[in-house]
């Protein structure tokens, strides 16, 4: 599937991340592979496409070790990955965890033996060897709804992924518009990126996508409803690149 998402026009292939959680009943037969083990799976079967995880609630793995693992990803897709955090918008210091967690990423990736000392996380010349592929760093990116995380957001990542609809997507667009103001930082330097579900042919894709594109998104993440017909792919894949440059 993933190969034939690279060879139909899609950009980026993402898998979903349920560590901490239960997404099943107690005996169902759902398989969950581990996000990230899947990930190097699917560096060495493609060539092209980028390669992400879904967050679905908190990071439950230390950023540290998220950042490691991650730069791992991208050592094996030669310059491929991307890296998610998310956050419990039930737990009172979740936008300030988020903007260390951020930091910690950041500083890991982009620095030889980084030193940070924040509230909830420490580093003291750490190492990250292999260092990342990519230049500059491993992409940063916040999956939330929550307007909130436009705070950290425009401080330390690259982008937003908004599981969300229409009121959910411009929220976070005005959030940004106005935090990045804020801090200083180039507003083009934060993309916004819609993620949900998507059905029907060629003309539903593109309709969906371009609705979505005219609100400010600068990227979309969805699933397919029929997504495991090698057909749906294909047109869906033609539909997206049509709406969405290729990167």
């Amino acid at each position: 599937m993933a190969w034939l998402a690279e060879e139909t026009g899609f950009d980026s292939v993402w898998v979903t991340d349920h560590a901490g959680a239960a997404p099943v009943e107690p005996g169902g037969s759902e398989l969950l592979f581990e996000a990230y083990s899947l990930l190097g799976a699917l560096a060495t079967r493609t060539q092209s496409v980028g390669l992400g995880v879904i967050r679905r609630g908190p990071t439950v793995r230390t950023p540290s070790m998220v950042a490691k693992i991650v730069t791992g990803v991208d050592v094996i897709s030669h310059g491929r990955a991307m890296l998610s955090l998310g956050m419990d918008p039930e737990e009172p210091d979740a936008i300030e965890r988020l903007g260390e967690e951020l930091a910690v990423c950041r500083a890991l990736l982009t620095e030889d033996a980084p030193s940070y000392a924040g509230r909830f996380y420490h580093l003291d010349q750490a190492l990250n060897r292999p260092r990342p592929v990519q230049a500059g760093g491993i992409p940063l990116l916040v999956v939330s709804d929550d307007p909130a995380v436009a705070e950290p957001a425009a401080r330390g990542a690259d982008a937003v992924v908004v599981e969300g609809e229409a009121a959910e997507v411009e929220a976070m667009v005005a959030a940004l518009d106005q935090q990045c103001k804020a801090t200083g930082r180039d507003r083009g330097a934060v993309g916004v990126i819609w993620s949900g579900v998507v059905e029907g042919g060629s003309d539903g894709v593109a309709g969906r996508l371009r609705a979505m594109a005219d609100l400010g998104v600068t990227g979309c993440v969805f699933s397919l409803a029929d997504g495991y017909d090698a057909n749906v792919i294909a047109v869906a894949g033609e539909a997206a690149s049509g709406v969405f440059s290729r990167r």
